[in-house]
Formats: C-alpha cells, structure tokens, sequence
C-alpha cells in the first residue's frame, strides 16, 4: 500500500458530512470560530473556505484558485453587513507548485491578501501545527458555508459539525483509480482539532470526498504540518516583497 503522508482520511461521527458539504450539522455560535474566512472567487460567484493563519495570508485548498478572490472576514451570516465583517481582496494567489488539478495531489494554496487583517473579537488567526504534533485522540471539527440540507439548498450561516480522527486510515492521493467528488461550499475550510493547551490548531484542509477505507463518506483532507516548511518560506517571501 502507499502511503502519502500530506493526504489523511476521517470518518464522520455524523453521516451528514457528504464531501465538503456541512449537511445537516449544527449553526455554529457567532464568532466562535474568528479564524473562518468566506471566499468569494471571480464573477461566477463560486465559494470556498479558508482559515486565517497570518494577518496577511489566508491558507485554503488549492482547487479553489481563480482570478478575483475577494476575502470575507469575521462572519456568521454572509447575506447580512454585520458591523465585524471585513472584506479583503486578494493580492497573491500561491498555489503549492506541485499542485495537480486532475489528482488533487498537494491541494494547498496560500492568499496574501492586499492589506493585514485587523485582529478583533471576531477576526483572530489559527496555529497550525509542526511536523511532530500528534492529534489521533483530539476533539475534531469542521465548518463552512456550504449546504445546510440535502436537497441542496444554499446555506448563509456558518455550520459546524464534529469528525473522528482515524490516522490508520491513509489513502494514495495519485492513484489513478481515485474516485472523488468535489463540492462547492466548505472546500478549503480548516479541520480544527484542539492540541497544545487546548487551543484550536488547524490540522487538515478539506480537499474532497472519495471512497476508501471501507467507507464511502471518507473525506480526504490535506495534512497541514506536512506543509509547515512551504507555508513558513512562502509567507517569508511574499512578506518580503
């Protein structure tokens, strides 16, 4: 078997979480996740997640990337002007260069964003964690914009739903064979496990659902800390610039 240690499998304790939707999965309490970022990509409207890591980057997947990315900040609810939102547009779009749109293979992307992000109550960066952090027995979760209900309908609120952990369970991210489906909504978004001290670290990045490990609603999500040296480089260089 390969093993591609960047890409991990988790199986929901809920049989709501389909792909990269948050179907049927909980509101979440306004501003309990300030780190969540709300994409808003080009003229064809499409959405994803990302998650605050830096004052001045976003990290999301790297299928989310288009031209025009405009980044919306401290939000519930994005169809209302709540007075803790900001509004960011994107000034680089960094994929990882080894990207493969086919595979989906090293589906991470960073977002400098034109101006820092003013920290508040409602706007806060997540840690993310090193290489050798371990969170195989942690309390997990995800959240997103994606779609509330299975029929489909569109969802303004921020939702959340909790996963288990399973890092026995790994899956080849190039194989040819690969099944997978993406959906439009909570791509990118952070898995959100509690680690050092308790405080939220940004483990995975939701990529796409695919069949595997003897479960059909596997969700694949990019392992951050295996990425730790990329991030920190890239947002040294762009700093820079």
């Amino acid at each position: 078997l390969n093993i591609l240690p960047s890409t991990l499998y988790l199986h929901s304790l809920f049989l709501g979480v389909t792909g990269d939707k948050i179907i049927d999965g909980k509101e979440a309490k306004p501003h309990s996740r300030p780190y969540m970022a709300f994409l808003h990509i080009g003229k064809v409207g499409k959405i994803c997640g990302g998650f605050l890591i830096h004052p001045n980057f976003i990290l999301t997947a790297a299928h989310c990337q288009r031209q025009n990315i405009n980044v919306l900040l401290g939000a519930h609810d994005f169809s209302k002007n709540e007075e803790s939102q900001q509004v960011i547009p994107v000034e680089a779009i960094i994929p990882h260069k080894c990207f493969d749109n086919l595979t989906l293979a090293n589906d991470i992307m960073l977002l400098k964003l034109k101006y820092r992000a003013n920290i508040t109550h409602a706007v806060k960066t997540i840690r993310i964690p090193k290489r050798d952090e371990d969170f195989s027995i942690c309390k997990c979760s995800v959240a997103g914009w994606g779609y509330a209900k299975t029929n489909g309908n569109d969802n303004s609120v921020l939702r959340e739903v909790k996963v288990r952990v399973d890092f026995l369970c790994y899956f080849f991210l190039n194989s040819p064979q690969n099944k997978y489906f993406i959906f439009q909504g909570d791509s990118g978004g952070p898995l959100a496990c509690h680690g050092i001290l308790n405080m939220p670290t940004a483990v995975g990045i939701v990529s796409y659902a695919s069949k595997g490990c003897d479960d059909p609603q596997s969700i694949a999500y990019i392992r951050v800390s295996a990425y730790w040296d990329w991030i920190q480089m890239t947002i040294k260089k762009y700093s820079a610039a």
